[in-house]
């Protein structure tokens, strides 16, 4: 058996993601995976056209998430640390027991640090420390994306996006 773990896309909408990451652990190893979360196959992702990349188009270099907020729970003495991917991956998180971020909605969001990096997209990884058999990991993350990559609602329902106070109506 091998490290047994799941990827849950519980919400995308055209402003947040909620997703959750299960691992359980069979004493073989730790998990080292850089692209648990890949920005660009998120709802409503641009193509480098101005369109939506799940209908034609090239991918963007990168695509713009911040995590809003994130819920933990990481078994046993390991520890799973999330982050943001490139050739030199950069730390969102470190986690150990249980706990969360911005529960309470007082914190602000953490932008992704390695823009700019040799290959940093926008994905975000996951890297286990110490994991033993029968341990494991449950976390549920909130990214907030950035709507210069990702569309806001023009392509579903483009009369009812543009009409409102400020626009021309019919």
């Amino acid at each position: 058996m091998a490290i047994s773990n799941t990827i849950q896309i519980i919400k995308d909408t055209v402003t947040h993601t909620t997703i959750k990451l299960t691992g359980f652990f069979d004493g073989s190893g730790q998990e080292n995976n850089l692209i648990k979360i890949q920005a660009n196959t998120l709802y409503g992702a641009l193509n480098t056209t101005g369109g939506q990349l799940s209908v034609s188009g090239n991918s963007l270099p990168y695509y713009d998430l911040q995590v809003n907020r994130c819920w933990y729970d990481v078994s046993g003495n390991g520890s799973a640390e999330l982050v943001w991917s490139s050739d030199t991956p950069q730390p969102i998180f470190c986690m150990t027991s249980t706990g969360e971020y911005d529960g309470m909605g007082n914190w602000v969001t953490i932008p992704n640090n390695s823009r700019g990096q040799a290959n940093s997209n926008g994905n975000i990884g996951l890297i286990t420390y110490g994991m033993s058999a029968n341990q494991g990991y449950t976390i549920v993350i909130e990214l907030r994306k950035n709507n210069q990559m990702y569309q806001r609602g023009q392509f579903d329902d483009p009369a009812s996006f543009n009409y409102g106070a400020y626009k021309t109506t019919p």
